[in-house]
């Protein structure tokens, strides 16, 4: 069967480099000039020296080749990890990386060019606003006055709470989500914000290129923000030099008179108005509070304060020189002067353990560090060579110190949380560094200044072989940090040996991309990173080459999205399991980064796969994935978590009929279904989907039409197909019988069937 009109035809992919079971070269080979796509093994340019072999390449072993089996099945009952892996990516740079806004980032598509990210406002900020803001002077004037047009542009000195003026802004305007832009630059490109749904609120605080902004910038954004109805707010520190065209948006807000009120609103929004009032009658408070919060103070002091009162209060009673000792953070020392201050072996691994899983359940922190820990007790319980002082007891005392105590030494803080993982959304208590500068200078530090490198590449390595997708994006996350700063070392003393880990190899090269991924935002190592991912490519060895694939996924696609489409593509060759599967999470990684402009390519490069004789069990088997393991979350009735969608699903629905994207999603899924090749995997996965949309009316509704529309009437025999898997959702015996779905989508293509038997001819 013909590829779908609509994708143009790529060219045939040259022969992708054989999979190979030999030892793979000891460095990487040379990459091709300009970071271009590589060549395939052999080529007529002396490719074979780019990866020298010991012996000629043997072919894997049966057992290996793409095909139904074991991992196929596993590859394919991994539901939504792949938008848990990006999203836990994200969460982890945001907590590792240094890169200081929470919460989730969404890309809004720009016709021609690369998404627009932004990022969710803190859930908590919003709502110490709602109920802690304190108005400025004249607040009254500047909400009469803001809003005669879409925007504003709000102006003050440091320390006026001008952020939180933002968002009482927004939120007066009735706006019912906040994101985040980094710059004019992104400001200027966005051409539409239909996916961020009615009464958006999108907040620019501070950028660098403010001064960049002019008039006719927001004059152009009215009729956009209109039809979204959607508002946008611009914060302008003192220094920022405006452009006089924007002075008409400018409202200036001026610093609290005083900041009692503030910091009494925020202790009551923490404790209520009765224990806050208590709190603050306490001896000493008053006196502590005026020293703290004096004229130089700004409003986030304030809020600081409270936070800091309220945990004490919390803890049973007002410990006034250890309040301020919290108030003032760092003392005056670096992060790296707190750390080499700590002495206690024991504090320091908690410290490392904190900085690369901050942000995480309190139990995966204790964990961990109790690990690390662990690496530097020997036989007689004293510290292994490589570290210069202080024994490790054999045992600890569990009740030495209580969680508040190692918070308080830690400079750190537990707070209630709802995290991502296997099983969705769920509440828990996560730690974290109260200053989020602290993890990349104490990771940095550790790795750098202490004779613990082995140690530290052991425990990450244990930390990447959890059961725990959210610790292994974490740890992944924080090995990247470390090779910004020793980028050959990690590269040709750690990668190869996880490369080839015989027990959990697939696991350990998922996290070398991670790592790459931090390696390729520095634009230094950017090279380096090209060369060492093409010289994997051009290896030979599957497990360098699945290595490979991980990495244009997750690192290199989203600055070159069609180099890494079309190595992905030629990898499709190889036959081995391993390389199909990892293909298969590479191009979901490639989808999440930019689900609407980068699922037509992705799709476009499957259906190419599919076509080949070569590559086709490949593709079967990287649609099946990319059906299984994106999912999107659409927020449901108020008060409830956001229902699980399948992407692709969504994507072709929200699409026009004979749209490009559902021709190639209809031509996909007819191939796998006709193909049996994964039979019991496309089985599977087409039942997950329709588990889903059992109890979704809305959902069914898009399943049915797509599958009958796209598949099942261009294709008779994909149709019987569909009718068959639909008559087993009802069986007896079913452990999850899908009586709705069965009796809707079954009517429905009987129906189809009716109709295709009174004009007999063109069955496929």
């Amino acid at each position: 069967m013909s590829t779908p009109a609509g994708p143009a035809p790529a060219p045939s992919p040259a022969p992708a480099p054989p999979a190979a079971q030999q030892a793979p070269p000891p460095g990487p080979a040379p990459a091709p000039p300009n970071g271009g796509t590589p060549q395939a093994a052999g080529g007529a340019d002396g490719q074979a020296a780019a990866a020298p072999q010991a012996d000629a390449p043997q072919p894997a072993p049966d057992t290996f080749n793409v095909g139904a089996g074991a991992s196929a099945s596993e590859a394919t009952t991994r539901t939504g990890q792949g938008s848990l892996r990006a999203g836990l990516l994200r969460e982890a740079w945001t907590h590792i990386g240094g890169d200081h806004v929470q919460g989730d980032k969404i890309v809004i598509h720009a016709a021609g060019e690369r998404g627009v990210v932004l990022r969710t406002l803190a859930a908590a900020m919003v709502e110490a606003v709602r109920y802690a803001f304190q108005p400025p002077p004249r607040w009254e004037d500047i909400q009469a006055d803001a809003w005669q047009r879409r925007s504003v542009v709000l102006r003050g000195p440091g320390g006026a709470g001008k952020t939180a003026a933002a968002v009482r802004l927004l939120l007066a305007a009735g706006a019912k989500a906040w994101y985040l832009l980094d710059s004019v630059a992104e400001l200027t490109r966005l051409t539409e914000l239909r996916q961020l749904g009615s009464g958006a609120g999108l907040v620019l605080d501070c950028p660098r290129d403010l001064g960049e902004l002019r008039g006719s910038h927001l004059a152009g954004l009215e009729d956009l923000l209109e039809r979204a109805d959607a508002r946008l707010v611009l914060i302008a520190g003192p220094d920022a030099e405006l452009d006089r065209t924007v002075g008409e948006y400018v409202q200036r807000v001026a610093r609290p008179d005083a900041l009692d009120t503030v910091l009494a609103a925020h202790l009551a929004q923490r404790l209520g108005e009765d224990d806050a009032e208590r709190a603050l009658a306490t001896a000493g408070v008053a006196d502590l509070a005026a020293e703290l919060l004096d004229a130089g103070a700004a409003c986030r002091d304030a809020a600081r304060l409270a936070e800091v009162l309220a945990h004490e209060y919390g803890a049973g009673a007002l410990d006034l020189d250890r309040i301020r000792t919290r108030m003032d953070q760092t003392g005056g020392e670096s992060p790296e002067e707190w750390f080499e201050g700590l002495g206690d072996t024991v504090l320091r691994t908690q410290a490392i353990a904190l900085a690369v899983l901050g942000g995480l359940p309190q139990e995966d922190v204790a964990l961990a560090a109790s690990s690390l820990l662990d690496r530097f007790r020997g036989e007689r319980g004293v510290l292994s060579a490589s570290v210069e002082q202080g024994p490790v007891p054999l045992r600890q005392d569990p009740f030495a110190r209580s969680r508040r105590l190692f918070a308080e030494k830690l400079r750190a803080r537990t707070v209630s949380a709802v995290t991502r993982g296997s099983y969705g959304r769920l509440p828990c208590t996560v730690a974290e560094y109260r200053n989020p500068g602290y993890p990349p200078r104490i990771i940095r530090h550790a790795w750098s200044e202490y004779h613990i490198q082995h140690e530290l590449v052991g425990w990450l390595a244990e930390l990447v072989d959890s059961p725990s997708q959210q610790v292994r994006s974490f740890a992944g996350t924080a090995l990247g940090l470390i090779a910004t700063e020793s980028f050959d070392h990690i590269a040709t003393q750690v990668f190869p040996g996880w490369i080839r880990d015989e027990d959990s190899g697939y696991l350990r090269r998922e996290a070398i991309a991670y790592a790459l991924r931090v390696c390729a935002r520095e634009p230094a190592l950017r090279p380096g990173v090209h060369a060492l991912v093409d010289g994997w490519y051009l290896s030979g060895t599957w497990q360098f080459q699945a290595a490979a694939a991980r990495a244009y996924g997750l690192c290199l696609g989203g600055a070159d999205l069609d180099t890494a489409v079309h190595a992905l593509t030629r990898l499709g060759t190889v036959d081995h399991i391993r390389v199909a599967v990892a293909i298969g999470d590479a191009c979901a990684d490639l989808v999440e980064e930019d689900v609407a402009g980068h699922a037509p390519v992705v799709l476009r490069a499957v259906a190419e796969m599919v076509h080949e004789p070569s590559s086709r069990a490949c593709g079967h088997l990287v649609f099946l994935i990319l059906a299984d393991a994106l999912v999107a979350e659409e927020p449901d009735a108020v008060g409830t978590p956001p229902r699980s969608r399948p992407t692709l699903l969504q994507l072709a629905a929200r699409s026009a009929p004979g749209s490009e994207l559902r021709r190639l999603l209809g031509y996909l899924w007819s191939e796998v279904i006709r193909g049996e090749l994964f039979a019991d995997q496309a089985a599977g996965v087409l039942e997950g989907w329709a588990a889903q949309a059992e109890t979704d009316p809305l959902l069914l509704d898009d399943l049915v039409r797509v599958l009958v529309e796209d598949v099942a009437e261009p294709s008779p025999r994909a149709a019987l197909l569909l009718q068959r898997y639909t008559s087993r959702w009802t069986e007896r015996d079913r452990f999850r019988p899908l009586p709705r779905s069965a009796a809707v989508l079954g009517s429905a293509l009987r129906r189809t069937a009716t109709a295709g038997s009174a004009h007999p001819g063109g069955a496929r």
